[in-house]
């Protein structure tokens, strides 16, 4: 009996035969016993939580300094390690033939926030001792550096790379812009040398790091501007000896990657953020704000109590869950320098906030989930929250109280593309971690939130 209910469901549904109302129970249909409820009569609420550390375990990296109204004080330099390249040129190349060695630091166009044109400078230095994880961005590099142990510096903008010359092919596509530390030569023959020597140091991560601990960046001069960078390496320039064509003897100039910043390794931002009095006092007045890469999240009461009470509740036997939905409608804070909305944010478990980041975990759709902004409703929109019903239906009152306890934060998502059986590109989420992409902050309008809940069911 309960096969051939499902089936009918399924047919019913297809066809969209069966009423559908937002906030109304649907009517049962002429001549068959089958109806949909959808309701949305549910409320949710909330409030601003500071949040004044986070874990930064990302590629990105941000540099620079802003002050803004209705954003505050932010400013932020980083700590970084190296994978190793697992090959360096030797052929033909000797240490003498070394000619230079390159920090670059890559940054997408349009990376910024702040003044474009405002002169700031950087200062880079070696670091004296190896980084252990777990970091986190109040970690200061003090201790770890010295003032003598500077190793390069640079003055840049947003719309000059700084980088004449460079040949390394992954650098200059029109794409980006870079800013580029000329370190020492000795560096770069250090490195060689111990390829040579040492080859096994450089067969982990570890190992590499135990010879060269890695780097401290900082902001040195100016302020105005945050800049993001995606990728950071150390580039070689060096000869080596070849053959023509007719096999003559001939020198030509290369240039070789050393090491990069990776996943594999250590990279953490430093970050110290001061919020605006104007923004601190919209939270006093109750407004709910987020903010990042340190500010505010949300923690809200989700009214999952009410939705299992309501479905409990209506007495026909047999029903099936279609959908449980949370749209999130956002306000903008206008700011001068177009401080944007956060791209994501993630829908989690209070409990789980904490283990969520330390684990490196990706939403499940059961205690974690996540949105984009969508600019053209101006919301946030959670569409997959059926199997988070489900649980709670099956749980304990201390398991629902747990489970509509949750917290709301900015995030930075990667994801990675593939292609299926059929040829169709699809989209893998690989890591989800803090928001730290740059500055961002929104109001979210928890007062006309809309929870959906969607069944159909069979009357007595």
């Amino acid at each position: 009996m309960k096969k051939a209910f499902y089936l009918l469901l399924s047919i019913l549904i297809t066809s969209g035969v069966c009423s559908c109302s937002d906030d109304t129970i649907g009517t049962s249909l002429t001549g068959n016993t089958v109806g949909i409820v959808a309701d949305s009569s549910f409320t949710v609420s909330g409030n601003s939580v500071r949040n004044e550390v986070i874990l930064t375990r990302t590629m990105t990296q941000l540099l620079g300094s802003i002050n803004v109204e209705n954003f505050g004080e932010l400013k932020s330099d980083f700590v970084c390690q190296f994978l190793p390249a697992t090959a360096i040129d030797t052929t033909g190349v000797t240490a003498d033939m070394i000619e230079s060695i390159r920090l670059i630091m890559r940054s997408p166009l349009g990376g910024y926030t702040g003044d474009s044109v405002m002169p700031m400078r950087t200062n880079v230095y070696q670091l004296d001792k190896q980084l252990s994880a777990p970091l986190n961005s109040q970690f200061s590099p003090e201790g770890y550096y010295s003032e003598n142990s500077l190793i390069g510096s640079t003055s840049y903008t947003a719309t000059y790379n700084g980088s004449p010359n460079l040949t390394h092919s992954t650098v200059e596509k029109g794409s980006y812009r870079t800013i580029v530390a000329t370190l020492p030569k000795s560096l770069a023959v250090n490195i060689f040398n111990e390829f040579k020597n040492n080859p096994e140091t450089f067969q982990s991560p570890a190992k590499f790091n135990e010879f060269f601990p890695g780097i401290y960046v900082s902001n040195s001069y100016g302020s105005g501007r945050i800049t993001k960078i995606d990728k950071t390496f150390l580039l070689v320039n060096y000869k080596r000896h070849s053959k023509t064509t007719e096999g003559n003897d001939t020198i030509v100039r290369d240039s070789s990657s050393y090491a990069t910043a990776a996943p594999e390794v250590i990279t953490n931002n430093n970050i110290t953020m001061k919020i605006a009095d104007n923004i601190i006092e919209k939270v006093n007045q109750g407004e709910i704000i987020l903010q990042a890469p340190l500010g505010y999240e949300a923690r809200i009461h989700f009214p999952i109590d009410d939705i299992v009470h309501k479905f409990n509740s209506d007495l026909d036997r047999l029903k099936v869950i279609n959908s449980l939905s949370f749209s999130i409608p956002v306000s903008t804070i206008p700011n001068e320098y177009n401080i944007s909305v956060p791209q994501y944010i993630l829908l989690v478990k209070t409990s789980e906030k904490d283990s969520f980041f330390a684990n490196n975990k990706i939403p499940d759709n059961i205690s974690s989930f996540y949105a984009a902004y969508n600019p053209t409703t101006k919301s946030y929109e959670f569409s997959g929250m059926r199997q988070f019903l489900l649980n709670a239906i099956n749980s304990s009152a201390e398991e629902i109280a747990d489970a509509a306890d949750l917290t709301i934060i900015p995030v930075d998502v990667t994801s990675e593309s593939s292609y299926d059986y059929y040829g169709s590109v699809v989209s893998t989420v690989t890591t989800i971690s803090p928001a730290v992409s740059g500055p961002m902050i929104c109001k979210l309008n928890l007062d006309k939130a809309k929870v959906k809940l969607v069944y159909s069911k069979k009357h007595n």
